[in-house]
């Protein structure tokens, strides 16, 4: 096929449409303003701690296996993942919009006319072959836009599966602590049954041999009686919190097997870093910055609908009446040439998509930056935990001592008849009390402690993300 001079118009025409197709409507993004305190408001820890992954600092190895479970085999955290799969797929669909569009097509027709109609020719046959193109010339960046937000949406995707399994693994590690201090608490109230027991035999052999009173063995009945309802109800949190830990590590609680041992007295610290970094390590805030690049780039894909559609269109092959003469040059067409399509008249329906375009934009902003906020009260919130509740500790492991002397002082007093039962039962109420809210306080300091890891990101090798 030979093309005419007249032709090439319309090769001018793609190159001046691909040289125009850089300019790209709506606006572009620009981080927004975030203040960043210049050190957190409250005391940090000064330690330095090197370790590839934060739970590593607690050198548990039950507890790493237990978070490695976790991010492996956990099905919220699977569905999410494939989230993002499907979020890169759209991406690459996107981009295939830039791309020209060849299809390929062939047939064979007969048909058969009235020869009432059509003497000379009443019935024939057609072949046709052909290759199909269409290609949108991106002259106000529309497709540009597409692809924009779909990146944004597929990096918001991860940053959620990140922030999910940050979740994840730190719901594990709050579990398995505080399954370690109910243990703490279970041996205290487990002792203390046995001690009530004992001291209930006492009673009831003096209660026989006339030395006390009816009131004793009620009260000592009492006592022992609030103990074992307080170990069972003990051991059925602990129960709980084992199934918690099989559902979070994907595995069926009835099978879920783990050996417990209770606390050691502290955590090591945290190395927190300054307040600039949590930006880039928490991945809710990365996600709540990808939606709001996403929701950027939408306004611009609203704006560009305002403009006209650039298509350049058409087929070429061969058609013949005879299978011969298929591949004929004198078979062969073509079409070629550019559509286009300009919206004059909707009915309010582009403007009132940017507005709701621009609208969004606004609300992503909002949850951004409140995001940033709250992620700033978090770290806060647990930097006040780690300061108090090592005070709380150290208050009450003092306490734990004192009642247990006065617990063993009481004990001796009563069996030399100094004092009487109730003033006894006192003295081991107390130590019991002391040495169960040890056993919390622990629990909660080495809770504050994973907290505050989720709250500053999980991380503290780099303040860059990789991705």
């Amino acid at each position: 096929m030979i093309l005419r001079l007249k032709q090439y118009q319309y090769f001018v025409f793609i190159i001046i449409a691909l040289i125009l197709s850089g300019c790209m409507v709506g606006p572009e993004y620009v981080k927004p303003d975030v203040i960043a305190p210049a050190a957190y408001g409250q005391a940090t820890p000064k330690s330095k701690i090197e370790a590839t992954h934060w739970v590593d600092i607690y050198a548990d190895e039950q507890l790493s296996e237990l978070v490695a479970h976790a991010a492996t085999n956990n099905y919220n955290l699977k569905a999410l993942y494939e989230r993002t799969r499907q979020a890169r797929a759209l991406i690459r669909r996107s981009r295939a919009d830039r791309n020209p569009q060849i299809g390929a097509s062939s047939s064979y027709n007969r048909f058969e006319d009235s020869e009432q109609l059509n003497f000379s020719r009443p019935s024939d046959e057609n072949y046709n072959a052909a290759i199909t193109l269409g290609w949108e010339i991106d002259l106000f960046g529309r497709i540009a836009r597409l692809v924009e937000a779909a990146e944004a949406d597929a990096n918001a995707a991860q940053s959620s599966y990140e922030d999910l399994l940050l979740i994840t693994e730190t719901d594990v590690a709050i579990n398995y602590f505080r399954l370690r201090a109910l243990e703490y608490e279970i041996n205290a109230v487990k002792r203390s049954v046995e001690t009530r027991q004992e001291s209930l035999d006492i009673v009831m052999a003096r209660f026989n041999s006339g030395t006390v009173s009816n009131l004793d063995v009620a009260q000592s009945e009492t006592l022992l009686a609030d103990s074992e309802a307080d170990f069972a109800a003990l051991k059925r949190e602990r129960d709980l919190r084992k199934h918690a830990l099989a559902a979070l590590t994907g595995q069926p609680a009835p099978e879920f097997k783990l050996a417990i041992k209770t606390l050691p007295g502290s955590p090591d610290d945290v190395p927190v870093g300054i307040p600039s970094e949590l930006l880039l390590r928490r991945p809710d805030i990365r996600q709540a910055e990808f939606e709001l690049i996403a929701a950027n780039a939408r306004v611009g894909i609203a704006s560009a609908n305002f403009f006209p559609r650039i298509t350049i269109g058409g087929d070429t092959g061969f058609a013949a009446l005879d299978a011969g003469d298929w591949f004929k040059q004198s078979a062969g067409f073509y079409t070629v040439g550019p559509q286009i399509s300009l919206p004059i008249f909707q009915g309010g329906r582009l403007r009132a998509e940017l507005t709701r375009s621009e609208a969004a934009y606004a609300e992503s902003l909002a949850i951004y930056q409140q995001t940033i906020i709250e992620a700033f009260a978090e770290v806060e919130d647990a930097l006040s935990g780690w300061r108090f509740l090592s005070s709380q500790r150290a208050a009450l492991e003092r306490a734990v001592a004192a009642s247990q002397q006065a617990q063993k002082i009481s004990n001796e007093q009563y069996g030399s008849g100094l004092i009487n039962f109730i003033s006894a039962l006192d003295s081991e109420r107390t130590a019991l009390n002391a040495e169960r809210r040890l056993a919390r306080v622990v629990g909660d300091e080495y809770e504050n402690s994973v907290r505050l890891i989720r709250a500053i990101g999980g991380s503290w090798q780099s303040a860059i993300p990789q991705r």
